[in-house]
C-alpha cells in the first residue's frame, strides 16, 4: 500500500466534472477529450438507466489505458431541468474516493473524485474507483451523471496525458429494481413472480419488464434470475 508520503496527486478542487458550467480534465490537461488510447467504463447500477425514490446504486468506474500508473477522476449528479445537485454520494473507500463540496460558484453542488493516493495504482495500466449514491426520495425528472477521468504518464507536465468524458442519463421509474411485486420490498416472492414471468404464467407489466430486467439486456431470463438472487444475498 502507498502511503501519503510517497503520494504525488494534486487536491484537485471542485467543478471538474465537465458538467454544465465547469471545464474537463482537458482544461488543465493536453489533447482533446476522448481520443486517447484507454477505455473507460462507468457502471450505474446494473446499467438500466432508471432511478426510483430513494434506491441506492453501486457506482464502479474502471479506467484501463497500457503504461499509465496514475489516474483520475470527477463526478456529479445533476437534475437535467436546472442543473443543481440530485441524489447524495455515500464514500464507501475513503483511501482512493472523497466528497468534493463546490464552494465557489453558488451551485451547491457534491462531487467524488479520487484522494491523493487514491490516483496511483500500484499495478500500471488499470484502476477502479467504487462509491454509492443515494437517489432523491421523489421523481425530480432526469438527471445526468457527468464523468470526467484522466490518465496521466505521471511526467510531472500535461503532456501526454489523456481525458476520458461521459454523460448518463438516469430517468425515473416509479418501481424498485428486483421489486417485482412492488411491495416496496426485495424477497423470495419477487423470484417467485419473476420465475413465473419466464415461464409465461405471468404476463409482466410495463413497470415489472423495468424491475425485472435486472442485466439491462432488454429482456427477462434465467440470467435476471441469477442477479435478483445475488441482490437478496448480498445486500
Amino acid at each position: 500500500m502507498l502511503y501519503a508520503d510517497d503520494c504525488s496527486a494534486p487536491l484537485l478542487g471542485a467543478a471538474h466534472s465537465g458538467a454544465p458550467g465547469e471545464v474537463n480534465c482537458s482544461g488543465c490537461h493536453s489533447g482533446s477529450p476522448n481520443t486517447g488510447p484507454g477505455n473507460v467504463t462507468y457502471q450505474i447500477g446494473s446499467g438500466t438507466g432508471y432511478y426510483s425514490p430513494g434506491e441506492t446504486i453501486n457506482f464502479l468506474l474502471n479506467m484501463e489505458q497500457d503504461g499509465v500508473n496514475q489516474f483520475g477522476f470527477q463526478t456529479v449528479a445533476l437534475r437535467s431541468s436546472n442543473n443543481s445537485n440530485a441524489g447524495e454520494f455515500n464514500i464507501t473507500d475513503t483511501y482512493n474516493t472523497r466528497l468534493i463540496e463546490d464552494d465557489h460558484n453558488g451551485s451547491d453542488r457534491i462531487y467524488v473524485g479520487h484522494t491523493v493516493c487514491g490516483a496511483d495504482t500500484e499495478t500500471p495500466g488499470s484502476i477502479q474507483y467504487a462509491f454509492n449514491w443515494q437517489a432523491p426520495t421523489a421523481d425530480i425528472g432526469d438527471i445526468k451523471i457527468y464523468l470526467s477521468a484522466l490518465a496521466t504518464n505521471h511526467s510531472h507536465s500535461t503532456w501526454g496525458d489523456n481525458t476520458y468524458t461521459q454523460i448518463i442519463t438516469l430517468s425515473y421509474n416509479d418501481g424498485m429494481m428486483g421489486d417485482l411485486d412492488g411491495n416496496g420490498v426485495i424477497n423470495i416472492l419477487d423470484i417467485i413472480v419473476e420465475v413465473n414471468i419466464i415461464l409465461g404464467a405471468i404476463d409482466p407489466t410495463p413497470q415489472q419488464e423495468i424491475a425485472g430486467d435486472l442485466n439491462a439486456d432488454g429482456g427477462i431470463n434465467i440470467l435476471d434470475v441469477i442477479a435478483l438472487v445475488n441482490l437478496i444475498l448480498i445486500p
